[in-house]
């Protein structure tokens, strides 16, 4: 069976080489940005502009960096790895959607903001992790 809606190989590498910096200096600035950098300002250079983009700019990055990742072909395009994409892409969201209910039901307030912020990169990065996990064993 053919997947109609996946990009050629070449994208992989390209996804991966927009995702790994903008991973890095995500995890750098938010979660970690309070502790690291306390009173570092060269960091958010974006946020000199009107409306304070460096969170946006990093945000969007990171998802079309994952995209590519996610929805690029292998170099060898078989039923095994459709099957693997598949159960991959299920896990992902049932595992996102049962942190997402448990989170719900713990966290209040602002701090369920900061958790709805991390669930937008959580489906891809799971199946992400997941997917290539399963090929790199069974090679």
């Amino acid at each position: 069976m053919k997947s109609k809606y996946l990009l050629p190989h070449l994208y992989k590498k390209i996804g991966w080489s927009i995702t790994i910096p903008f991973l890095i200096i995500g995890i750098l600035l938010f979660p970690l940005g309070d502790l690291l950098f306390e009173g570092a300002k060269w960091l958010t250079f974006l946020d000199k502009f009107p409306g304070q983009y460096t969170d946006e700019v990093i945000a969007a990055g990171l998802i079309i960096g994952m995209l590519l990742v996610a929805f690029s072909k292998e170099k060898i395009e078989d039923e095994y790895i459709n099957k693997v994409r598949l159960e991959s892409l299920q896990i992902s969201v049932l595992i996102n959607y049962l942190l997402l209910i448990i989170c719900i039901l713990l966290i209040y307030d602002v701090e369920f903001l900061s958790v709805m912020t991390y669930n937008m990169f959580t489906i891809l990065l799971l199946f992400i992790i997941r997917f290539n996990f399963i090929i790199y064993r069974n090679k």
